[in-house]
């Protein structure tokens, strides 16, 4: 291979573009199917085998001396991390992960979802796109819309204004977690420019269970089973301990810019994303341009994105290999070498002593994006402000947002609001209930809200998300890490007027300091070129404020 750089992700089928919008035309058309898979089998060859990078068809007997001395094609086959069990998938098209499907800014698309599963019901998001104008096509079952169910079809269109890196999945149930999602593209017309099309990679990282899938979840006592992931893979190709699976390659050649498009597809675990020997040139995070940071590493948590070039001049021809690290599972140790690291839920890392961190509120935005962009032209701005204080904690092992466990409507509250329960009533400041409730906010109104991560349920840094809008992220306030790994909570919130703050489940917080409900009062906040998210990690002990 002359003058070649060859790129090994361990970690589904080679991404390949299923849907591909002609730039010259306004309105796009394409459909996808929602079926079911299995892993580790074809159509045509049945079970299969990993060893050595390649698949074989499973002889008959026992024995594997009956196997072809040729391999058999592997672009059809879902081989995950090559454990030969056979595992259910709930899939877009019959692939994990579903077909890429790249349009330009500004254009409509149409995009028919076929729901062919048996008995499940089944509904897409299209996650990071801003819906302002479109708000059905959000795809969130109960909320957005009634979700499709089987045998039926959808009609999701939508007209995506900003260009980067979005996703699709289900979201109903864990369907995500059993194959569905694919990558969503909204290439720039104008931008990128200097990386050409066939030099813009896709990653998508996920973590891999894969001995349960969600049918078998309903039989089994996850309490008695280790239901934690086995593997991690990338665009649906990884491998599990010594089982020589395939595994995900690019080959790029020196002298050029390669972009590359990393998207956490997983539900569950914070990865720690790098190519060893190479620095990564992050220049755009949840869709919106950053101006450029170069990292070592990158912590990436469920549902981000993070674009990211590689400048190939002044590397060494050879295979390099890309590192993923579950961050829950990271040893503290110590390299002379220091790492700059995007994306630390907290100033310092505790179990790192070499990492120089990098966090998110670092990252500025490069200002091509006018506010006005984000308003429908229907949406007239208003004087009114709003201040809302969200706690997301976990008090009594239920994940809630101020005490409130979600409970699911029975009806589609955007199309049917009057026949919606959002009664809350049973909800107090240091008690758990169970409602839909509702967060009701006046359009053209400018809205600050606090997310926390504090109380007698403040559990482990997780990310929040924004169904089709975004926002900027004006401050994140840390808890301090001691040199013991102990934590010192932030004590800007205050949880209750008679409670201490790990006494209260702070579902009624407040500023300590009353001065800052005009945000604009809080010290080292950021108004200038603040980065915009859809994503976001709120810090065990801390809050973010956007």
């Amino acid at each position: 291979m002359s003058n070649a750089f060859l790129f090994v992700f361990y970690g589904i089928l080679g991404v390949t573009i299923g849907f591909h919008c002609d730039k010259t035309v306004d309105h796009c058309f394409t459909s996808i199917n929602i079926k079911t898979a299995l892993t580790m089998n074809g159509n045509t060859v049945g079970q299969v085998y990993a060893k050595s990078r390649e698949l074989y068809k499973l002889p008959k007997s026992e024995s594997l001396e009956d196997s072809p001395v040729i391999p058999i094609p592997i672009d059809d086959i879902i081989s995950a991390d090559g454990w030969n069990l056979t595992r259910n998938l709930i899939t877009a098209n019959g692939t994990m992960p579903g077909p890429s499907i790249f349009i330009y800014e500004n254009q409509t698309i149409t995009i028919i979802v076929n729901n062919l599963l048996i008995n499940e019901a089944v509904t897409i998001h299209w996650h990071g796109i801003d819906q302002l104008e479109h708000p059905a096509m959000d795809g969130v079952a109960f909320v957005s819309q009634c979700p499709i169910m089987p045998g039926q079809s959808f009609n999701y269109t939508f007209h995506p204004k900003f260009g980067g890196s979005y996703w699709y999945h289900s979201h109903v149930g864990n369907q995500r977690d059993m194959g569905l999602f694919g990558a969503f593209i909204v290439l720039r017309k104008k931008h990128h420019l200097r990386v050409p099309f066939m030099n813009q990679h896709i990653l998508q990282i996920q973590e891999w269970n894969h001995q349960y899938d969600a049918q078998t979840l309903l039989d089994v006592n996850d309490q008695l089973y280790d239901t934690s992931p086995h593997s991690i893979l990338i665009n649906g190709r990884g491998q599990f301990k010594d089982i020589l699976a395939p595994i995900e390659t690019f080959n790029v050649r020196k002298g050029g810019q390669h972009l590359f498009r990393l998207i956490a597809v997983g539900s569950h675990c914070t990865l720690l994303f790098s190519i060893s020997g190479l620095k990564l040139n992050v220049v755009e995070t949840d869709g919106f341009e950053i101006v450029p940071v170069v990292v070592d590493k990158i912590i990436i948590f469920p549902a981000e994105r993070y674009d990211f070039e590689i400048d190939l001049d002044y590397a060494e021809e050879r295979v390099y290999n890309i590192t993923k690290e579950d961050s829950s599972a990271m040893k503290f140790h110590t390299n002379d070498h220091m790492f700059r690291v995007l994306n630390c839920p907290f100033q310092v890392y505790p179990q790192r002593d070499d990492f120089i961190c990098v966090p998110v509120t670092d990252l500025k935005s490069l200002g091509n994006i006018d506010d006005n962009d984000f308003n429908a032209e229907h949406v007239k701005e208003t004087n009114e402000k709003a201040l809302h204080f969200l706690n997301f904690g976990f008090p009594g092992d239920h994940s809630s947002i101020n005490g409130r466990i979600f409970r699911w409507p029975t009806v589609a509250p955007l199309t049917q609001p009057s026949e919606t329960d959002t009664d809350c009533d049973k909800c107090g400041d240091e008690n758990t209930c169970i409602c839909s409730h509702t967060l009701n906010l006046k359009s053209g109104s400018e809205v600050t809200m606090i997310l926390l991560n504090l109380g007698t349920g403040a559990a482990i840094s997780h990310p929040i998300h924004m169904h089709g809008h975004t926002f900027e992220v004006l401050k994140m306030g840390f808890p301090e890490v001691k040199n013991d790994g102990q934590f010192i909570l932030t004590n800007d919130i205050k949880c209750s007027e008679t409670l201490s703050n790990e006494q209260s489940q702070c579902n009624n917080a407040k500023w300590r300091n009353a001065s800052w409900n005009n945000y604009q009062n809080i010290p080292g906040i950021n108004l200038k070129d603040t980065v915009r998210k859809d994503t976001i990690v709120i810090p065990y002990g801390g809050l973010c404020d956007y």
